[in-house]
């Protein structure tokens, strides 16, 4: 009995096996930015309403709407993981 291995031949095929290749570094390192342009407006306001500065999130959206920001800055962080894996 013997083993046969099978090997890629052309960089297509293992660009869509490894899942790399697809996107430019550029647009990769754009979307990784955008991410981080989401969630920081929610990162800046919590110090800020902790400090008296701006009203607190709790006053603008209450504890049940607390969801929404934290929804929003979580999307944000992981398109900026995405945007910014293996760059």
């Amino acid at each position: 009995m013997t083993i046969k291995t099978q090997r890629l031949k052309d960089d297509k095929t293992a660009s869509s096996v490894t899942g790399r290749g697809k996107l430019n570094p550029s647009v990769m390192r754009f979307i990784g930015f955008l991410g981080v342009a989401i969630a920081a407006p929610f990162f800046l306001w919590v110090p800020l309403g902790l400090t008296g500065l701006t009203p607190s999130m709790i006053d603008v959206f209450g504890v049940v709407g607390l969801r929404f920001p934290a929804a929003v800055t979580i999307s944000g962080l992981l398109l900026a993981s995405i945007g910014f894996h293996q760059l």
